[in-house]
Order: structure tokens, then sequence, then C-alpha cells
């Protein structure tokens, strides 16, 4: 068994909130979050050791999100520095609030790519799709759901329709996402994760077992995370080690 070291990474949070009732959930729900929520400014550092305690390296990622009143995400921009937008998301939505369109949009306000979300009768996701500044669909995930309603299988299709990765997902007796086993192409299972969570759900171990090398002994690595949480039960703070 192979045990792989892995990069140890500061990641920050600072949360504004906003009072809104929804009927639907909101996309801050699905995000994770606890309560209702503005804005979100996450930047990610590479974390340094020195004199035996761990310090802010150089900035990896800087990601805002914001929302609208509704509670629903407007943006979500990619910073290659603080004052330096990479490119930014444009979020379209319905009647009901369910997103249907992200527009991924370069500096100079082009569409460089568009991803569209599709709904049952019911309201439930079931596919989305990529296209790329030509229009042309790049690829598709189509999603399926258990008896109880959560994600149990991904599948992931190329611009043929043709499935080129597939992901299924055990639940814990808390509801959490226990394993997710990967298979490629031919049907073979290529990777395993397994998870750990804390008290607020959020994961606090990640094991991946790959099997991409060899079927018989797959290469292991591990996860491990760290949060410091508001009062809110939001997390502020995640360690990576």
């Amino acid at each position: 068994m192979k045990i792989k070291t892995v990069l140890t990474a500061f990641v920050f949070l600072s949360l504004g909130y906003v009072m809104q009732a929804q009927k639907y959930p909101m996309d801050a729900t699905i995000d994770g979050f606890k309560g209702l929520i503005k804005s979100c400014h996450t930047t990610t550092y590479e974390a340094l050791v020195q004199n035996d305690k761990m310090v802010h390296g150089p900035v990896m990622e800087v990601l805002t999100s914001n929302y609208g009143r509704n509670g629903y995400r407007k943006t979500m921009e990619f910073l290659g520095t603080k004052d330096s937008v990479l490119f930014r998301s444009r979020y379209k939505h319905d009647g009901f609030g369910l997103t249907t369109l992200e527009q991924i949009v370069a500096p100079d306000e082009s569409i460089i790519g568009r991803t569209y979300y599709l709904y049952n009768a019911n309201n439930v996701l079931t596919e989305w799709y990529v296209e790329d500044a030509e229009r042309q669909v790049e690829n598709r995930v189509l999603i399926h759901y258990d008896a109880q309603g959560r994600v149990d299988k991904r599948s992931y299709n190329d611009a043929f329709n043709e499935i080129f990765k597939r992901e299924n997902y055990t639940y814990g007796p808390d509801g959490n996402i226990q394993k997710t086993v990967v298979f490629d192409i031919t049907g073979t299972k290529v990777q395993e994760w397994r998870y750990e969570y804390d008290e607020h759900n959020m994961p606090v171990s990640q094991t991946l077992y790959d099997y991409s090398e060899s079927a018989v002994e797959p290469e292991v690595s591990f996860v491990v995370y760290k949060y410091k949480y508001d009062q809110h039960g939001n997390w502020i703070q995640k360690v990576e080690y």
C-alpha cells in the first residue's frame, strides 16, 4: 500500500447575510450555508510551516460568490489576484428560482461557455450539459436518484452522448455520502472514495483508493480537514492536510 502526501492549504470565508424566505431550496442552502447569505469571499492559501507553526503561503485561488435578495446565486468570480478577474459565471433562474443557465464570461464580457440545467416535472435536476463558445455541446451529466430522492448515480457523457465515466454513491445512516465509486468507459472500477464527517456534516477525512494502475492493490491517499465555524454553523476557516 502506498501513501501520498497531500498539500496543506488554508481557506478563509467572509460572509454577509440577508433575510428572505423561499419556498424552494436556495443556492446558498445547496452550497452548504446555514442561513441566508449575501456574498461569500473565499481565499485559498498554500500552507507553509515555519518554526513548527503553520502560516499563510502564496495565494492559490480567490473566489467570490454573490447571491440576490431572493437567496439565489447571481455571479461567481474567479480571480487571479485580488484585482484581476480571470473569468466570471452569470446565472439565470426560472420562476421557481431554479438555476437554468450558467454563462461563463471572459474579462471582456464575451461568453466563452454555457451550462444548461434541466429538471423534471417535480423540479428535480436530471441533467446538465456544457456548450463551448461556438455553442457546440462538450459533455453531458445525467443524474439518477434513489427511492429517498438522493443522487445515487451520475453518468458523464461526451459530445456524442457516450458514457466515459460513471459515479455511484452510497449513503450512511446519517444521510451523508459514505462512499463514491468511479468507473471508466469500460465499466472498470478505477477509484473509490470514502468519507468521514463531523457534527456539522462536513467531511473531516477523505480516503482515495486508486485502481488506475493496478486492479489488485490500489494506491491509497488521505486528506484530512479541520474547520472553524461561525455562530451560524458556517465554516469560516478550513485547513487541508
